[in-house]
């Protein structure tokens, strides 16, 4: 099936790259069938705690309400289960820690440029759209920073993927500032550490090019075939119901 009709309508993100790359059927029952998504415990924990730091960067809390605010706030934002009850308590106290000993400074940043800001953008012809969490300027210059909610990197390979979603946002950044950022960093709160990356150019335009091989690979992909997980397909997926690979499949 020739799926150009509806690509070429479509602005491209990380986020949709990552999709297909983690499942093509997934990426077709999302952004080509339209199925509706279902939501997770996992990414609403995450939503909750993103939300919760933009409000402080963006100077719409003060540091010392937030941990009343997640506490306020869990069982409204956070209504999937997940799916062993020790995670629940682990990813509840883990938040709440994380909060309750946040001093309010990253690291060493004197400045806040930009938070959540959303922008539009092309690389080489193709429309991208991007959210960057937070831009910081720190005695030796920029940094791109990405809050995460993800535990210890799986592998270097893993790590690196996660630059790549920095790299592109360091191209906007670059428009915008008329400088290249110094440094890369997650936020890893569910850690409750910064990991540090110094940007390079030569990485940057290794991401590039991965963006633009993916956009051109899925336009050449007639059959968007799934690649099943059984951890993901169960819980983690947003077309799950939609898809006979999990256990929540709606025939």
């Amino acid at each position: 099936m020739d799926n150009s009709f509806f690509l070429d309508a479509m602005s491209w993100s990380y986020s949709r790259i990552s999709c297909f790359n983690q499942c093509p059927r997934m990426f077709d029952l999302t952004y080509l069938k339209c199925e509706d998504c279902t939501e997770n415990a996992f990414a609403q924990w995450g939503i909750l705690c993103h939300s919760l730091l933009e409000k402080y960067f963006s100077q719409q809390v003060e540091l010392w309400d937030l941990a009343m605010l997640y506490e306020k706030d869990y069982s409204k934002i956070v209504t999937e289960r997940f799916p062993f009850p020790r995670l629940e308590e682990s990813y509840y106290e883990r938040g709440l820690e994380y909060f309750e000993t946040f001093n309010g400074s990253l690291n060493d940043e004197k400045e806040t440029l930009m938070v959540e800001d959303r922008y539009t953008a092309t690389l080489s012809g193709v429309p991208v759209v991007g959210v960057i969490d937070l831009v910081l300027r720190n005695p030796y210059g920029l940094v791109v920073c990405d809050h995460k909610s993800r535990g210890k990197w799986k592998s270097k390979d893993e790590r690196r993927k996660y630059l790549r979603q920095l790299n592109l946002y360091s191209v906007y950044v670059h428009e915008k500032y008329g400088e290249w950022p110094k440094g890369l960093w997650f936020n890893k709160f569910r850690e409750g550490c910064i990991d540090i990356e110094p940007f390079s150019k030569t990485a940057m335009q290794a991401d590039i090019d991965w963006f633009l091989r993916s956009v051109d690979n899925i336009y050449k992909t007639k059959k968007f075939i799934a690649k099943p997980d059984r951890f993901f397909c169960n819980h983690l997926c947003s077309v799950r119901e939609h898809c006979e690979h999990s256990e929540s499949f709606i025939s």
